[in-house]
């Protein structure tokens, strides 16, 4: 008898700690009966290890030693991955997921996934519980901490990517303010992927999510306020996006952990091949396009908000115009350079090289490019060669990439060929390559397709190169 009790005990025991509060997590109590769970820090990586070790996909960075730190804030990660990462703890706690599949897909040709306000699951906060947690309340408090920006509260760049401000790049959790209702680093640091599509704030946008609380690529305290809004694309993942998760209150006694499934299906990014293109999106025309996958996913770049040597602010349409017009000009395909800005700096969303006025980190990691350079000159003790508008940057990386070098190692297929370039293997590299050709052109370009001769990909004049060389 004693027995039985005991393996009742255990049983329940799990039901009657989430009952009080769920292990790291605080109440918000509304003013509506909507009173919620939130994370008291955005995943880390701790927090992520275990959902990787029980059958999970890395983020984009987790081989890296400067971002894979314990208790540090988990980026890299779309949002439907993130949503994942829900489902996978509702599922280990009997509660019941919160987010399905669809039928449908994305504008971008990924499967949807759809929210069900009623479950009693773990979910991604939406806009306004985020706001009111962050304000702990407090209706016109414009940061966590109040009224006035303080710098040292809050990981941003302040420094404009020096190693020697107080944070570089990503910070631990426990370092950033905490609120007056025990939350950590609601802004700063990371921006959080929330529930809402970016459509409910403007209906002229209707493929992206909304992002709130700024990051460490942030270049203005602005960014920072606990109201500003942001958004990307669901399937889309940078270096500075995390999350963390909040819970019904009101719910957690309808567990059912009796008829829990013996496994738990994760989630698996989505072969690009196989995505389901919208015939909308390829129909319009090249430089349109390219413009909307910029305004889509990187309103943050740089070179969108701030002016930069001679380099005025410029819109994502006159970006794509630049790109365009300075890849053509030099044989090169225009989506090659759009895909390396994006796999190396975030499109001048964070790293160092913007503040260069190059948006390409194809200098300062030279050291690993142990065949060639694809800059033609260096300048000693700089992390990175200045150029004075995006115009010179792009020329020279243009130049540079139908250095020789370059153009043998393009004779083999996109993996031999990051290889020459990056100087180690790079997995996420290589797939931001392949999604940036699948995403805006529809384009499969992948570690093994073509099987050789990638070269006919990134040279627009591969053909007749090729013909004239043999």
């Amino acid at each position: 008898m004693k027995i039985k009790k005991l393996c009742f005990l255990l049983f329940f025991l799990p039901c009657l700690v989430l009952k009080s509060e769920p292990n790291g997590m605080v109440k918000i109590i509304t003013t509506n009966d909507t009173d919620f769970f939130m994370d008291i820090n955005p995943i880390t990586y701790k927090d992520f290890k275990i959902y990787v070790e029980e059958g999970g996909e890395k983020n984009a960075y987790w081989k890296y030693s400067s971002y894979n730190i314990d208790n540090q804030p988990v980026s890299g990660i779309s949002w439907y991955h993130a949503i994942d990462y829900c489902n996978w703890r509702s599922f280990n706690e009997g509660l019941d997921p919160a987010y399905i599949k669809s039928d449908s897909f994305d504008y971008y040709g990924y499967e949807k996934w759809i929210f069900k306000p009623k479950s009693n699951g773990y979910r991604l906060p939406t806009k306004d519980q985020f706001i009111y947690a962050a304000k702990s309340g407090k209706d016109f408090r414009i940061y966590p901490w109040g009224n006035f920006f303080k710098d040292s509260l809050a990981n941003y760049d302040t420094d404009k990517g020096d190693k020697n401000s107080k944070w570089w790049r990503l910070a631990p959790v426990n370092s950033q303010f905490k609120n007056d209702w025990g939350l950590n680093g609601m802004t700063g640091n990371i921006w959080h992927w929330c529930n809402d599509n970016f459509n409910i704030y403007n209906e002229n946008i209707k493929r992206t999510k909304a992002l709130f609380g700024g990051s460490w690529g942030s270049i203005d305290s602005n960014d920072l306020m606990i109201n500003h809004l942001s958004h990307s694309s669901p399937n889309n993942y940078n270096y500075d996006i995390g999350f963390r998760c909040i819970l019904p209150v009101g719910k957690l006694e309808n567990r059912k952990l009796e008829n829990a499934k013996p496994t738990y299906d994760f989630y698996k990014k989505p072969k690009l091949y196989d995505l389901n293109i919208n015939n909308e999106f390829k129909k319009i025309s090249f430089i349109n396009r390219l413009e909307i996958y910029l305004s889509d996913n990187y309103p943050k770049c740089i070179n969108f908000i701030s002016k930069i040597d001679q380099q005025e602010i410029i819109s994502p349409k006159e970006m794509s115009e630049t790109i365009i017009r300075v890849s053509n000009d030099f044989k090169i395909n225009p989506l090659f350079l759009c895909s390396i800005m994006i796999s190396e700096s975030g499109f001048g969303t964070v790293s160092f090289p913007r503040w260069w006025n190059n948006p390409m980190a194809y200098h300062w990691q030279n050291k690993l490019m142990v065949n060639g350079l694809p800059v033609y000159e260096d300048l000693p003790g700089k992390r990175n060669r200045k150029f004075k508008t995006l115009n010179d940057a792009f020329e020279a990386f243009c130049k540079g990439i139908r250095r020789e070098v370059y153009f043998n190692a393009s004779k083999k297929n996109l993996y031999d060929f990051h290889m020459i370039y990056v100087g180690y293997k790079a997995k996420e590299w290589m797939y931001t390559i392949s999604r940036v050709f699948m995403d805006v052109n529809s384009e499969i370009f992948n570690p093994n397709y073509p099987s050789k001769e990638c070269g006919n990909i990134i040279y627009l004049d591969w053909k007749e190169i090729t013909s004239t060389s043999k």
